[in-house]
């Protein structure tokens, strides 16, 4: 006889992506509980993320959590500009400039536009959300240890870190939130493939009214040129008073005992007179790496412990909250029933290419701050050095516009090859870092349009699938409908007849997941419509549905 399951699913990890995974749940009624070793949320200055992206942003839409997110975040007049310089107090060399968020437009591909918050604000946000939510088991100072599982579930061995009392938990499944050194991974004996980039140090400092004290305006951050090129950053993380300092390129691991940090920070501001206050100094590895799979029996993997990035471009955790985002509906289905075994494969096939895409992304990014060649009169006086800072300027601009502009990154990633997606035929959009394609074909994020009633299609997703029908005389769908009902799937109608949404869609009829991914779309219902709903919802290998 099974052992009886404590909690339906285990989350290991209290950080952004295993508080969005316990929130998704529990927004979709959904019992959970998080182990964070941690003796709370948010606890230290951490030098981490600050730029939630669209798509995270959309996922905060759903949550109703926005307009929090806004009021903890940077203030809406701070511009995002990224500048080029030698130091704070030296030469200027270049800006890529990104408005305020009063002042940037929401792009129309998107109802929401990316937003500034220190991950210090967020994820306390997130966990005070999955509190409000009372379906989740939060326990802080507990430790994974171990597990072993089974065909009905997995039993973890965790720790109290106060008294070191171990004790059991069994769960139905658990998911590794728990970084990129992940015990969890190690435990089921997963590698992590790739490669590290290099070693930085980043020192969290406060410097009181930094704007009054140096004549480059306006950044956000600050990449610092020498005659060799990128050496280091200055980050705003509150868009107030608390910044980061990092050291970047070094091939040797920096000992916060004994590195001076202080001279390069003073090298950075370009002057000794400028005080700063060093709060938290945190030594760390950049790597581009990839769990070789995402899921081991009912064991599976999200954020840094399945996927690391350098943080240029900030896809790291945004990529792991979509990671959430795929899996928090899949197990739903799974836990009330009406998921089949394929949707386990699925995540794996699905989640685990746009982790290779974005690291890549991100380290191809950080090889642009690494050219070597043209700096050697970056700090020379006169013409020879104006020409040489005027022409870094715009290579640096140029070759660094995707880390500061990922649109395509963010919203156009695809489930191409996933065995729960039903392919129409039709060809792939081009996938671009900067340039997103809306489009409604099988595999991709479908497309935003706004509403008659001011709503977006958005808006419509997320409790369950959504079959949109197109067009003053839609195409039949009882069949559908009553397959769906055969099956469990809620299955909701929903008729749109305004031209340009008709247009985006192309299709009569789309199938729209929870997540917001379409599974299917065609102009007429498939001969075999339980075959359709079968697949879509795991529990049958993909194969032409085709009407």
């Amino acid at each position: 006889m099974p052992e009886p399951i404590d909690t339906p699913v285990l989350i290991v990890g209290g950080g952004p992506v295993g508080l969005s995974l316990a929130l998704d749940l529990a927004w979709r009624g959904n019992r959970s509980t998080l182990i964070e070793r941690e003796p709370g949320t948010g606890v230290e200055l951490l030098a981490k993320a600050n730029g939630l992206h669209e798509r995270t942003m959309e996922t905060c839409r759903r949550w109703g959590l926005v307009h929090k997110v806004m009021e903890v975040g940077f203030p809406r007049d701070h511009a995002g500009d990224s500048v080029y310089c030698t130091s704070l107090m030296g030469h200027f060399i270049g800006r890529s400039v990104i408005p305020s968020a009063n002042l940037r437009p929401t792009p129309p591909e998107s109802p929401e536009k990316r937003q500034r918050c220190p991950q210090y604000e967020f994820d306390p946000l997130l966990a005070r959300a999955v509190q409000e939510r009372a379906l989740t088991d939060l326990r802080y100072g507990v430790a994974f240890r171990d597990l072993e599982q089974d065909d009905h579930g997995v039993t973890a061995i965790v720790r109290e870190v106060a008294t070191g009392r171990e004790y059991p938990l069994r769960a139905g499944y658990l998911i590794a939130c728990d970084g990129a050194g992940s015990r969890v991974r190690r435990s089921i004996d997963v590698p992590f493939d790739g490669r590290m980039l290099d070693f930085s140090l980043s020192a969290m400092i406060r410097i009181r009214d930094l704007a009054e004290h140096h004549p480059i305006r306006d950044g956000e951050r600050y990449i610092l040129i020498g005659p060799d090129g990128a050496w280091g950053i200055m980050t705003s993380v509150d868009g107030r008073g608390i910044w980061r300092f990092t050291m970047v390129g070094s091939q040797e691991k920096l000992d916060p005992a004994r590195y001076d940090v202080s001279a390069d920070i003073r090298r950075a501001l370009g002057s000794d007179a400028i005080e700063f206050e060093i709060l938290r100094l945190v030594p760390w590895r950049r790597s581009q790496c990839v769990a070789a799979s995402y899921r081991r029996g009912r064991v599976l993997l999200a954020g840094d412990s399945a996927h690391t990035t350098s943080p240029t471009g900030g896809h790291g955790m945004n990529t792991g909250i979509a990671d959430a985002m795929d899996l928090s509906w899949m197990l739903d289905a799974l836990l009330k029933g009406w998921g089949g075994e394929q949707l386990l494969s699925a995540y794996d096939l699905e989640r685990r290419p746009v982790g290779i895409r974005n690291s890549a992304n991100a380290a191809a990014n950080y090889q642009g701050w690494l050219e070597k060649s043209g700096y050697a009169d970056v700090l020379t006086e006169g013409p020879a050095g104006d020409a040489c800072r005027e022409e870094i300027g715009r290579r640096l601009v140029a070759s660094l516009h995707g880390e500061w502009n990922s649109l395509g990154i963010d919203l156009g990633y695809r489930y191409e090859h996933s065995p729960v997606i039903v392919s129409d035929g039709s060809p792939p959009t081009a996938d671009e870092t900067s340039e997103y394609v809306p489009t409604a074909r099988p595999g991709h994020r479908a497309p935003h349009a706004w509403l008659a009633d001011g709503r977006s299609t958005l808006d419509l997703f997320g409790r369950g699938f959504v079959l949109l029908r197109f067009g003053p005389n839609p195409p039949d769908t009882q069949g559908i409908e009553q397959a769906a009902a055969r099956a469990g799937v809620s299955l909701q109608i929903v008729d749109l007849q305004e031209p340009h949404i008709v247009v985006l869609y192309e299709r009569r009829l789309v199938l729209v997941r929870p997540d917001g991914q379409v599974a299917w779309r065609a102009d007429e219902s498939p001969a075999d419509c339980q075959l359709l709903i079968d697949t879509v919802r795991g529990a049958r290998a993909v194969q032409s549905v085709g009407a």
